[in-house]
């Protein structure tokens, strides 16, 4: 470098930046009465980004000033396999770790699909840790995703929920007779949690149950701090379990599927099933809604990657 003629040893960052766009440049800035080195790009370049380093979510040491050496053990091994998780066993795991971590006998996590309003719609995939089937059954059954006032809660506000404080705000008497069926499962107290995705059209959910009701507040930043790893990885897969969307296909519904993929075209299909065209038409846009695709090559590639036909 000594070498270089002085002009080329005294190149500015706009200069740099001018000629190469993509360098960005590293300075220090001082925040949290500590010096740290940022990576910023250069302000030319990200004016539609934050330049300033509060952008950026601070570490909470104070989470872990309180964690047994066990305890950080745990919390890095949930790092560890929640970085590289991929699909739904994956998850399952990593929930049963933090189910450890946190000293909660029972975990739920999953996404739910949300509508217009930005309330709940319906479950798209549901992760279980420990939770009664019999109590998942009467859930699903009763509908009560439209009167459990931890979930409602949590979808208008995404804020954590203990549970305790949410049951005594309750006053709708459905929402109380809720309640009292949780707690006859042995669901009195706990925490759920939730983030959002960008579109807000779904959101993941967790929750933890049952255990010291003091330990719920005690690792309620422990849990906050650990799921988004978790909720990425269910975003990254909103359309899973894939066999809850072939499973919503009705009987009318895979009959046109099977004739599309036959190649037949919608006035076929209409004159071998002895309806309108119409009615294919709406049954054909139902099938692509449900299966997630944009085509008839689509729907039908899927259907055989899902082993949806017969004999096949």
């Amino acid at each position: 470098m000594n070498d270089l003629p002085e002009q080329e040893r005294c190149v500015s960052e706009d200069t740099l930046h001018g000629a190469f766009p993509f360098i960005h440049s590293r300075r220090k800035e001082k925040y949290d009465n500590r010096e740290h080195e940022v990576t910023l790009s250069h302000s030319r370049t990200t004016n539609n980004l934050s330049s300033t380093p509060f952008s950026r979510k601070s570490f909470p040491a104070d989470l872990f000033n309180d964690l047994t050496r066990q305890e950080m053990q745990r919390v890095l091994e949930i790092l560890h396999y929640a970085a590289a998780a991929t699909t739904g066993d994956d998850i399952y795991h990593v929930l049963q770790l933090i189910q450890h971590a946190v000293a909660s006998p029972k975990a739920i996590g999953g996404v739910a699909q949300l509508n217009a309003k930005g309330g709940f719609k319906e479950f798209n995939s549901v992760i279980n840790v420990g939770y009664s089937n019999e109590w998942l059954y009467n859930y699903g059954k009763r509908g009560y995703a439209t009167v459990d006032p931890v979930l409602q809660s949590l979808l208008s506000s995404f804020k954590s929920q203990v549970w305790e404080q949410t049951y005594k705000a309750t006053s709708s008497p459905k929402q109380c007779e809720f309640i009292e069926e949780a707690r006859s499962y042995g669901l009195k107290h706990g925490i759920t949690t939730g983030i959002p995705d960008r579109s807000r059209r779904f959101a993941s959910f967790f929750s933890f149950a049952g255990g010291n009701p003091k330990d719920t507040q005690r690792y309620q930043g422990l849990i906050e701090y650990l799921i988004p790893y978790l909720h990425r990885v269910l975003m990254a897969n909103t359309h899973t379990p894939l066999s809850n969307r072939v499973m919503g296909l009705s009987p009318r519904e895979t009959s046109v599927l099977m004739w599309m993929k036959q190649g037949k075209t919608n006035w076929e299909i209409s004159r071998i099933l002895g309806v309108t065209e119409r009615t294919i038409r709406f049954h054909v846009e139902s099938i692509f809604g449900k299966l997630d695709v944009s085509s008839r090559t689509q729907a039908v590639a899927f259907a055989m990657e899902q082993g949806l036909f017969p004999n096949e």
